[in-house]
């Protein structure tokens, strides 16, 4: 099991006024409550720091792909066929 630690924090107390309500109404208890919370915002941060990762990535190969596309280096396919018939020439070279 995760070590765990105590911390002491203050709240205001119209923030208590709307927490309080809301652990309860969930069924956690206050404490249970805040660190529900505090878990889902730093999966958001996790989420949007992988997000911008995979754009920049995503990006970077589209950018590869326009600079071959100008070079000559893509090639048409127009139908189903082409498209079968090209990837089993892949599976063929493999």
């Amino acid at each position: 099991m995760a070590k765990s630690i105590t911390k002491q924090i203050t709240f205001p107390v119209q923030l208590l006024k709307v927490l309080e309500p809301k652990a309860k109404m969930y069924g956690y208890s206050f404490p249970a409550y805040v660190r529900y919370v505090l878990t889902k915002e730093m999966e958001k941060e996790f989420e949007k720091k992988q997000l911008t990762v995979l754009e920049k990535e995503l990006s970077k190969g589209l950018d590869k792909s326009i600079k071959d596309y100008k070079k000559g280096r893509t090639i048409a396919l127009d139908s189903d066929e082409a498209i079968d018939k090209f990837f089993k020439t892949l599976d063929n070279e493999e």
